[in-house]
């Protein structure tokens, strides 16, 4: 039917948009079924219920990206923004005479069950059932998916939470309906924020790209080493280069920042395609999923040639010996080295 076509044409641009937006949405379509399946929902209501859930968050097509793709948590205007998205999505569906149904149930997923949601504040049965459905499965995917700015919570978190919150936030029926088929399922294990595309990383760089460099940005490497179970980045070079103060001291600020491009270029030649972060300033990171083997002479003449007066280290190790969630975590480490098992050793150029 044409407004199926129309449902699938909207998922995919917000894909295009959001890819991580565009995934979740597709879970919680497949969620909010079969939850309305466990409800003993006819098959029409199962229908509306996964098309509903593909709908529900289109009207982030209309959030501004520094707001949807932003790696920490909103400030109070910013939410305010995030939450006119149920709203945004009535005024793009609303104009589609066959999506009728689906406009009431898409403007409320985001309502409590005791009246303290959005965006109009309806509370117990006032809330479409499909509404209190959907609710329950975006939040499930929400709690079990990696963010930037925060881990994923394995299954049994996600449901524990679900069931605190039975009776405030959820419906209680639905809740148990949903416990029920979510223990059915398997623990969910690569659900994730990566760009897969050049088109989709350039919508991330205004925040996840070094503005210098052009190389990824600390915020970046802590989601990936949050990921680092999931897409095996497990070798680590940490590059040091010491001294910059006082070569931006005598060469003044803008060498100093020619110097960071030229040093970041060079070394995505050494190191081939793997992810190089920029961190502390003039630090650099560099992760790969296999062991890389770094030729050090040709390090050192590539790195410090033109460049009077810097010195650099390299740190080898392994991100699987340790246990930690954010580079910050892992900084004691480096400055107390005899407690680094599995270190490879540290190379003075």
């Amino acid at each position: 039917m044409i407004y199926r076509e129309a449902i699938h044409m909207l998922n995919t641009i917000l894909e295009e948009k959001d890819p991580y937006t565009a995934g979740h949405s597709r879970r919680v379509a497949y969620y909010a079924s079969k939850i309305a399946e466990n409800l003993g929902m006819d098959t029409k209501e199962q229908t509306l219920a996964h098309e509903t859930g593909l709908l529900h968050d289109v009207g982030k097509l209309l959030t501004p990206e520094s707001i949807l793709l932003k790696p920490k948590r909103f400030t109070k205007k910013e939410l305010i923004i995030m939450q006119r998205h149920a709203i945004d999505s009535v005024k793009i569906i609303e104009n589609i005479s066959a999506l009728k149904d689906h406009v009431p149930i898409v403007r409320h997923h985001h309502e409590s069950f005791d009246g303290t949601g959005y965006p109009d504040r309806l509370r117990g049965d006032a809330i479409p059932l499909i509404s209190r459905i959907l609710c329950v499965a975006d939040a499930f995917d929400a709690m079990t998916t990696n963010r930037i700015y925060k881990p994923r919570k394995s299954k049994n978190e996600a449901l524990n939470e679900l069931r605190r919150c039975s009776n405030t936030q959820f419906d209680p029926r639905v809740v148990e309906a949903a416990v029920r088929f979510f223990e059915t399922q398997q623990e969910l294990t690569s659900v994730h924020q990566i760009p897969t595309s050049y088109h989709q990383e350039e919508y991330f760089a205004f925040f996840y790209k070094d503005k210098i460099t052009t190389g990824y940005s600390s915020d970046y490497l802590n989601y990936f080493l949050m990921q680092r179970g999931e897409n095996e980045c497990i070798c680590c070079y940490l590059i040091e280069m010491h001294h910059m103060h006082c070569y931006n001291d005598y060469y003044g600020w803008k060498a100093g920042n020619h110097l960071l491009k030229e040093t970041f270029l060079r070394l995505k030649l050494l190191f081939d395609h793997a992810p190089i972060f920029r961190i502390y300033g003039d630090d650099f990171v560099i992760l790969n999923s296999h062991h890389m083997n770094v030729d050090t002479q040709e390090v050192k003449e590539k790195l410090c040639l033109g460049f009077e007066g810097i010195d650099i280290s390299l740190t080898h190790f392994h991100l699987n010996d340790f246990s930690f969630r954010t580079w910050e975590d892992f900084e004691p480490y480096l400055h107390k080295k005899k407690n680094i098992k599995y270190l490879k050793g540290v190379v003075n150029l």
